[in-house]
């Protein structure tokens, strides 16, 4: 599916990610973690042919990506961005029609079919009901579900989303990750999103990278990053699992802190 050799890019004299080696296989569901700063974003952005690499090569079936065109690579890898548009009015349907773009010839307009693809994303992403909703009147949560249904329209083989579950509350979380599962599933499709939701990540993902000052320092399925120790060597943080959960490491009600003596 996709390859990535020995990938490094700066910005200016920083260095954002540095000798990243990674192949993704396809039908996934992938979680790229880390601290803020670690790279994922710029990593996603070079995967979705945003930014070119300094060193390095990315390839897609085969091909390094800058071999495809750019209307073909459109068709076969959607790109979400974190904040992908402001809320102005437009309906729903209209922006995930959008979508279609790289299948229409330079002055043709949508037709019937597309938007039946536009349609059949909205019910994907659970939301029929807001096709004739205009994106100001949304909700963050319902915003979200109308440009991934839009990414969703063009039927790619590689989804490319950069913090999915970023500014939602715990239910709507729990909905988009269950919805990321399900695409992977229903479309075969792969799915590589970045996120710090740590724990929901390893309860749907089939494998999480981490990453740490712009270098790939963890690649595993999630199983292998829930554990106290590897949680405090690659985040810095003291932790416990409970469940296959990583909470806090303190005392959880009812127990008596270590310190406390007696």
């Amino acid at each position: 599916m996709i390859d990535i050799r020995g990938v490094s890019f700066s910005y200016d004299s920083v260095q954002a990610v540095r000798d990243v080696t990674a192949k993704i296989e396809s039908k996934q569901l992938v979680a790229l973690t880390g601290p803020n700063g670690s790279g994922k974003s710029t990593l996603l952005k070079m995967l979705a042919r945003v930014l070119t690499p300094a060193a390095g090569s990315i390839e897609f079936e085969g091909r390094n990506i800058r071999d495809w065109t750019p209307k073909d690579y459109a068709k076969r890898v959607a790109y979400l961005p974190q904040d992908p548009d402001p809320a102005f009015p437009m309906r729903a349907i209209d922006v995930v029609v959008s979508g279609r773009a790289p299948f229409l010839g330079r002055f043709e307009w949508e037709s019937d079919a597309d938007y039946g693809e536009a349609a059949r994303a909205l019910e994907m992403c659970d939301a029929s009901s807001l096709a004739d909703r205009y994106l100001d009147e949304m909700s963050g949560g319902e915003r979200k579900r109308v440009f991934l249904a839009r990414v969703l329209a063009a039927r790619p083989k590689l989804i490319l989303l950069d913090e999915p579950l970023g500014s939602l509350d715990i239910s709507h979380v729990q909905q988009v990750s269950d919805l990321l599962r399900d695409i992977v599933k229903r479309t075969d499709a792969t799915v590589v999103y970045a996120t710090h939701e740590l724990n929901w990540a390893a309860a749907y993902c089939d494998r999480m990278l981490v990453m740490q000052r712009g270098a790939l320092a963890f690649d595993a399925p999630p199983d292998e990053l829930m554990r106290a120790d590897v949680v405090r060597r690659l985040f810095g943080f003291e932790a416990r699992v409970v469940e296959g959960w990583i909470v806090p490491a303190q005392p959880l009600p009812g127990e008596r802190s270590p310190r406390s003596g007696g």
